[in-house]
């Protein structure tokens, strides 16, 4: 009898193999926990009730990063330059929806190559955040799982977008998250913000692993090495050069939904925010190019060097025209057009991915 009951099992393994079940893909919540950890702002409480001092007034906790062997002191400089226009932007664009984003960061020098960098929290690399993402396909997948889907595909309002109220917190565990408008429209406003500084101040090395994202959509540069002119080695070949004013990739075009605004894409909107923040960027030109001439003499003892740099600032903040006239607007264009369709941020990119592992 044994036998013939062994026998039929195997005919039931036979003719019912066992069903193996999808992978589970994580999405909102989890995901973002599964990417950045534990929140921020629920990490430092947690660390607030375990410390003694933790009833201090003004308690605050940070986390930084020690770099040594490395001249530091342009990376400060670019810092300058970020804070200043964060504050030309709050002062001189009163609308919070249509002003672009920026997010400073303590830098300090303690010698000539050696400081402290405060880390952003709550922020990964695009590439982490790629290689973390499970069934990861692109940046406009990541957000709609992220953040939900679109609520809406056709025109979207005239009106900006409206504040949101930041995620409750309950047993733990983070809810509320975001729309997936107010994430892209973050994701939007940042990228004006540092395609800007980009663009002025030249900044180069622009690979995913020196440009972060954060919880809720926004992006942020880091590591500025290379700026003012400097390359790195290999961005000197042809090839590989970073000739674009700055990184405006198609998956960060795809994030804002491109050009048509019929079917919700942000295209039109990212030029006239960025139309915006340069004749921002523009009326203090001059004081922008004296900071860096300054900073410059300090660091190169070289004032031919440090004046042909202001210059060039200069130079790259001029006005083709009025804020509205044809000429500005066209300029603008050929701007985000050139940094569209540049191939050598694609090749430069690629290289990265073959020498490095960036993606």
């Amino acid at each position: 009898v044994k036998p013939q009951q062994q026998q039929q099992q195997q005919q039931q393994q036979t003719h019912h193999p066992q069903q193996t079940s999808a992978p589970t893909v994580t999405t909102r919540s989890v995901l973002l926990d599964k990417v950045f950890g534990l929140p921020w702002k629920q990490k430092c409480e947690q660390i607030r009730q375990a410390s003694p001092f933790g009833d201090v007034k003004g308690w605050r906790l940070a986390s930084f990063i020690m770099k040594a062997g490395e001249d530091i002191r342009r990376e400060a400089l670019v810092m300058q330059v970020i804070s200043k226009m964060n504050d030309w932007f709050h002062q001189d664009i009163p609308i919070a929806n249509n002003r672009p984003y920026l997010r400073p960061y303590t830098i300090m020098c303690v010698g000539g190559d050696a400081g402290l960098l405060e880390c952003l929290p709550d922020a990964k690399s695009i590439d982490e955040v790629k290689k973390e993402t499970d069934g990861f396909t692109s940046l406009r997948d990541y957000f709609e799982r992220a953040y939900g889907p679109p609520t809406t595909r056709g025109p979207q309002p005239q009106q900006p977008p409206q504040q949101y109220t930041p995620p409750t917190q309950q047993q733990g565990h983070v809810y509320g998250n975001i729309p997936f408008e107010q994430a892209q429209d973050n994701f939007l406003r940042s990228l004006v913000g540092y395609s800007l500084v980009c663009y002025i101040l030249q900044i180069k090395d622009r690979h995913n692993a020196n440009i972060l994202l954060d919880r809720e959509g926004h992006i942020m540069h880091i590591d500025f090495g290379f700026v003012l002119g400097d390359t790195p080695k290999m961005g000197k070949v042809p090839l590989f050069s970073e000739r674009a004013p700055f990184k405006l990739t198609a998956e960060f075009w795809d994030v804002i939904g491109g050009w048509n605004f019929n079917e919700g894409g942000l295209g039109v909107r990212f030029c006239r925010m960025f139309e915006e923040a340069f004749a921002c960027a523009a009326s203090h030109a001059d004081e922008l190019a004296t900071l860096i001439e300054a900073a410059l003499l300090n660091l190169t003892r070289n004032p031919n060097e440090a004046r042909s740099m202001a210059d060039g600032v200069r130079a790259r903040l001029r006005m083709r025209g009025h804020r509205q006239s044809v000429e500005q607007k066209t300029f603008i264009m050929d701007l985000v057009n050139t940094a569209l369709t540049s191939w050598g941020t694609s090749t430069y990119d690629w290289l990265q991915k073959s020498m490095n592992g960036y993606i």
